[in-house]
């Protein structure tokens, strides 16, 4: 089903806030992520809402890009190739938020970043699965 602006929209807000959440507890919590206030805590979940989107947003195009090759090992290729957009997205994160937020925020890593990702993704798709089985 393609997106619509509606469902763009309600993905951003919702991602938005469980990034909130989430970094929240990272911060309160762990040595993982620090940041110093809650509006840091707020711009971080908004930047990283927005490049979790240009991921995924990335992924699909070099998706269908490999898909409309049609190689005798395309799934290979395409698993390969999503693995990279995905793993390669971890370096823009860092990067993005050091260019941004500077000294107010410290996260402990490529691997702390992708446990706080991880989380969120399986916390959004855990939020979309209870919304389609409420829409029946």
């Amino acid at each position: 089903m393609p997106a619509t602006k509606q469902a763009i929209f309600r993905n951003m807000l919702v991602g938005t806030l469980l990034y909130s959440v989430l970094i929240g507890f990272f911060n309160d919590y762990t040595d993982i992520m620090h940041t110093g206030t809650y509006s840091t805590t707020f711009m971080l979940a908004i930047v990283m809402q927005l490049l979790t989107f240009a991921t995924f947003w990335v992924k699909d195009i070099v998706a269908k890009k490999i898909k409309a090759l049609n190689r005798p090992r395309g799934k290979v290729i395409l698993g390969f190739g999503v693995w990279l957009v995905i793993f390669l997205s971890k370096f823009v994160f860092l990067w993005a938020i050091s260019v941004i937020f500077r000294d107010s925020v410290e996260i402990s890593g490529f691997v702390g970043l992708l446990l706080v990702i991880v989380l969120m993704t399986a916390l959004q798709k855990m939020v979309q699965l209870v919304d389609a089985r409420l829409a029946k």
